[in-house]
């Protein structure tokens, strides 16, 4: 008789045992087939770089030419200027150039801050040796009314005073200006020679002013 309820006690025991083991299996099952598969995680947010926000295969996420950020809406843009050369002063070893700007368009636009100036080989050449850097600070915006001027000067090095190797002159056949916060160029054309060395330097700019 004991050995009869002591095999009903072992089968209860076993048959326990055997539910938790069938139970850790299906909660373990369940939380694999939960897991994404592999390969199929979602992108993180901001990494996309097309018009939607999402790069498509072999697409780069870099921003391209035309992404400008806002600029003042009275800024004159290069489609309203006229760019000329004022009258052009020798220093000791540099030549002072004087950029004016003639506003042509039909509106009062303002001029703030420094042009963006460097040497080409002609009128959409390609850029030569280093650009101009900032002399001195801006003055603030300039209002340039239809038909009214503004300038800016230029101070271009005589760069056959460097060593032709630190140097490596180039021709050139004029500057490329941007004017100040504006994404077109103008084109001056000033025939001379450039150091084609990208660490020399040769044009200085100031900012603005009225005139």
């Amino acid at each position: 008789m004991r050995t009869r309820e002591s095999a009903a006690v072992l089968t209860a025991a076993l048959a326990l045992a055997l539910a938790g083991c069938s139970s850790g299996t299906s909660n373990d099952t369940a939380a694999v087939t939960a897991a994404p598969p592999a390969g199929s995680e979602t992108a993180p947010a901001g990494t996309g770089g097309g018009p939607t926000g999402s790069a498509g295969p072999g697409e780069s996420t870099a921003p391209t030419s035309t992404d400008h950020p806002a600029v003042d809406p009275n800024a004159c843009t290069a489609a309203e200027l006229r760019l000329t050369a004022g009258q052009s002063e020798g220093a000791a070893g540099s030549v002072m150039i004087p950029l004016v700007f003639a506003n042509t368009g039909g509106r009062t636009c303002t001029l703030d801050g420094f042009p963006g100036v460097s040497y080409v080989t002609g009128e959409g050449g390609t850029q030569v040796g280093a650009p101009a850097t900032r002399a001195g600070s801006g003055t603030g915006p300039v209002p340039v009314a239809p038909g009214a001027s503004a300038t800016a000067n230029v101070r271009a090095v005589q760069v056959l005073n460097y060593p032709s190797q630190q140097c490596v002159p180039g021709a050139v056949g004029g500057l490329r200006v941007y004017p100040p916060n504006a994404y077109d160029s103008l084109y001056l054309p000033h025939s001379g020679t450039g150091c084609t060395q990208p660490g020399v330097h040769q044009l200085e700019v100031t900012a603005v002013v009225p005139g």
